[in-house]
Formats: C-alpha cells, structure tokens, sequence
C-alpha cells in the first residue's frame, strides 16, 4: 500500500512537469499569441479540471501500469538461471541483487529509469513454482515471454 501512495506521488510530479514543459512549448512555439505574457496564457487554462484529471490519472495509473506475470517452467529455475541473467543483460538490464530465491534488476540507462520514476525494478522471485515476475507492465510482459521462449527451447533440446 506504502508502495502505491509513492507511485501516485511521482505520477502526479511526472504529469505535472510533462504539462508544464507543453505549455510552455505551446507559448513559445505559437507564432501569434494572443497573450502578452505567459501568466496570461496559464491564467486562461482550465487548471482546476487539468488538476482533477491529473490526480485521477495518477491514482489510476499504479494500479494498471505495474503487474505480476507468472511464468511456469518443468524444472527448476537453477537449470535457466544463468540464462537468465544473460538475457536481462542483454536488454540494458544489471542485476542489482540476488537474495531469498529472488533476482531483482534494474536498468543501466539513468535517463530510461528517470522517465519510469526510479521504479523500473523487475523482480524475478523463483522461490516457488509458478516463477512470479513483478514490475512495469511492458517490461514485466516482454521478459516472461522471454523467459518462456528459453524454457521452450531448453526443454526442447532434452
């Protein structure tokens, strides 16, 4: 619960900075402005409902942008491991720990984990059957349907 309240929290920063750096574009990019001054331009959006929106948006988001994807193996995670690990270095990916049967890594790109708000962690926790992925939606998806991908061929090969 404490996790998602932060979440909400740098989701409201995030949308509120993205829509500051629009409108200022707005103002400056528009050849003929029909404001003398940037205060006279914000003073003339809708801030209240942008507002509203924002904070229903943001509350909203944590709840669908973050998942749990389970991934189902015949043998135990140890056999693939390796594997494992190689491939998440592959996609930018470091492992920043490895403890209690749960891998947890992080991207190498400090712009990419600035534009995921610093929760761009995928936990890869083998200790039970299914193994369970945890993180951001796309990344969480895109890395079970790897790791499904090398448990099909492995077991392919035997």
């Amino acid at each position: 619960m404490q996790r998602y309240f932060l979440r909400v929290l740098k989701s409201i920063v995030l949308f509120f900075v993205m829509v500051a750096l629009i409108h200022v574009l707005i103002y400056f990019i528009a050849e003929e402005s029909r404001f003398d001054t940037f205060m006279e331009f914000i003073g003339q959006s809708d801030l209240r409902s942008m507002a509203i929106l924002f904070l229903v948006f943001s509350m909203v988001y944590p709840l669908i942008g973050y998942v749990k994807q389970q991934v189902y193996a015949s043998k135990p995670f140890d056999d693939y491991k390796q594997e494992v690990i190689r491939m998440f270095a592959q996609a930018n990916f470091v492992l920043e720990s490895d403890e209690n049967k749960k891998l947890v890594f992080r991207n190498k790109s400090a712009f990419s984990r600035l534009m995921r708000l610093y929760e761009d962690a995928v936990e890869v926790d083998y200790s039970d059957s299914p193994i369970l992925l945890r993180g951001l939606r796309r990344d969480a998806y895109r890395f079970a349907r790897m790791i499904q991908y090398l448990i099909r061929n492995t077991e392919g090969e035997d």
